[in-house]
């Protein structure tokens, strides 16, 4: 029978306290694995991922040859509002780890997450799209991380992108403990049909892979999963407008392009003129593409991974 855990509880500037939770299913002795969703308030794709693993897991946690850790939101006030940043504070849990026992409710969050979560053999962040873009489905974990790229090849996504940490990568979950997988997909701050179900599968044909779940126990067939490239950032290539004014997206994610095929036009929205054409500058496939159309000279339009 899963049990439900209070990770760390902190008050609310309006009074009363917020819990964040943790579900754990536990079988025989194995690999424990952690999965955690909704660190930032605006990804509902990860939530509902998590939501529908604690269903399938009720039905089979009996079987299960190890422990998996759910942690359903790490951020339910700003999941309630689907803001991206803790309310009150209009921080960025997301920038706030390892965090700090004495601080802030933020802090204290990334504090207590990270601690819990410290320790288990295969760690999963659960995102979605960002706000701003339609996204193919994709696994991210560190550059010259090959044990968590190999498992990310069996994840259901698109693409495995094997990512150099950036300047702020410090201060994000993801980087709390060596080999995390973080999945997402779909479109920014909804639920995708079809984005939500590969994710879910490719949760479970991972914990397959370590062992934790048989191979019987899965609900489809290993062939039926999605066979991922495997891309570094040099083949990820980043488009941006020069020009402002509203941005209208040619093609949808993992489509594929010709350089110099059309991914978009911005336009003028007092005159209606276009202001550019935006073209992709190599061949290959798009993997993700603007939907929220306010665009300023610079502003990202489209990922391509090239081919």
């Amino acid at each position: 029978m899963s049990r439900t855990t209070r990770v760390v509880s902190v008050e609310m500037p309006s009074g009363g306290d917020v819990d964040i939770v943790r579900r754990r299913f536990e079988g025989s002795s194995g690999p424990r694995i952690a999965v955690v969703a909704g660190i930032r308030g605006d990804t509902p794709e990860g939530i509902r991922v998590a939501h529908e693993l604690c269903q399938f897991l009720e039905g089979v946690e009996e079987r299960l040859r190890g422990t998996v850790d759910v942690y359903p939101c790490a951020n339910p006030l700003a999941a309630h509002r689907g803001s991206r940043l803790w309310p009150f504070f209009d921080v960025d849990l997301n920038r706030s780890f390892p965090g700090r026992e004495d601080g802030h409710p933020p802090d204290r969050v990334a504090w207590a997450l990270a601690r819990d979560v410290h320790g288990a053999e295969q760690v999963i962040e659960l995102r979605g799209a960002h706000p701003a873009f339609r996204e193919a489905p994709q696994a991210q974990v560190r550059q010259r991380d090959g044990r968590a790229a190999e498992l990310a090849m069996g994840g259901n996504v698109a693409v495995v992108w094997a990512r150099h940490p950036g300047p702020a990568a410090n201060s994000t979950f993801a980087h709390q403990q060596a080999g995390t997988i973080v999945l997402e997909g779909g479109t920014g701050n909804r639920v995708t049909p079809g984005v939500g179900r590969d994710l879910r599968e490719g949760v479970l044909n991972i914990m397959g892979m370590i062992g934790v779940l048989a191979e019987d126990d899965l609900p489809f067939h290993w062939a039926a999963l999605q066979r991922p490239v495997l891309v570094t950032d040099e083949e990820v290539v980043r488009v941006r407008a020069a020009r402002g004014g509203l941005f209208l997206p040619e093609g949808t994610p993992w489509q594929e392009v010709e350089a110099g095929g059309l991914l978009g036009t911005v336009v003028d929205p007092s005159s209606g003129a276009t202001c550019e054409s935006v073209t992709s500058p190599v061949s290959g496939r798009l993997l993700a593409v603007r939907e929220q159309p306010v665009v300023f000279p610079g502003s990202m339009v489209a990922r391509v991974v090239m081919q």
